[in-house]
């Protein structure tokens, strides 16, 4: 198999998982993670070469070496390119740090005071978001609004996440997405209805940290196919899972039975 700066991470472990794996942990520590299967779906079907190699602190050539050793063939003119360019966060910036731990600790939403930090950056400013977990799905949806972004991974299971404004943009981010705002009752159970018992996977969450919730519903979703559903018992609307639902095609609605329990349900029709 040939590969690239390019060549995602899912392309290697699908070619053959435990070797690479194995190899990659004995390279750099900081691949164990790989060995998480939520982890793992989540972030290699996303991430390149390059990404991995960024995220890990590790060099290209050293993590093409390795892939060698193990019947890759690696393609000379692409191995030192780099598909993400951190070029706005070589220059200076004010930064303005916002912590969301206590408040996931809380198993609370900070998506609104995240959101309210963007909206009030200015020219010169950089928020640094100090989290236990990249917010992937946030950084997507920052990025089709303008923004730029950089993720660094500690020692301590510590993350910051750095997002800046891009120049050309003076847009305002909306504090939640459009489509959480409705809770359709009779939509729910009238759609629900077009799915045959065998047809619908249930999951409840409620009980998961965040971002196990997710991480999970991702993972189930894999294997969804048409006409089928996922019911997922849930405490709260997954804002940040809904752009990624949209890319992939799904759809999903939300009915509210209780303060702080949320039926939701995705599918493909």
């Amino acid at each position: 198999m040939l590969i690239n700066a390019y060549t995602r991470i899912k392309d290697l472990l699908d070619f053959n998982q435990e070797e690479v794996i194995n190899t990659l942990i004995k390279l750099n520590k900081n691949f164990s993670k790989l060995k998480n299967p939520l982890l793992r779906n989540l972030f290699a079907r996303r991430i390149t070469i390059a990404d991995a190699c960024k995220i890990a602190n590790c060099p290209i050539s050293a993590f093409m070496s390795s892939m060698q050793q193990i019947g890759f063939v690696v393609d000379p003119q692409k191995i030192n390119e780099q598909k993400i360019s951190t070029e706005p966060f070589k220059k200076y910036a004010h930064i303005i740090e916002l912590d969301v731990r206590p408040v996931l600790a809380k198993n609370q939403d900070p998506l609104k005071t995240i959101l309210d930090h963007i909206n009030k950056l200015e020219a010169g400013q950089r928020l640094k978001l100090i989290n236990t977990f990249e917010p992937i799905p946030l950084i997507h949806l920052l990025a089709e609004k303008g923004f730029c972004s950089h993720t660094e991974f500690t020692a301590n299971e510590i993350v910051y996440t750095y997002f800046e404004k891009d120049s050309t943009t003076d847009q305002k981010i909306v504090e939640t997405h459009p489509a959480i705002l409705l809770n359709n009752e009779d939509k729910f159970d009238e759609t629900l209805t077009k799915f045959t018992p065998n047809h619908i996977k249930y999951i409840d969450v409620r009980a998961l940290e965040m971002p196990k919730p997710m991480l999970l519903i991702i993972e189930h979703i894999k294997t969804l196919a048409l006409g089928e559903a996922l019911f997922v018992y849930h405490k709260r609307k997954p804002i940040y899972l809904l752009p990624e639902l949209e890319k992939s095609g799904f759809k999903y609605l939300f009915k509210e039975t209780l303060p702080g329990d949320v039926n939701m349900l995705i599918y493909k029709l």
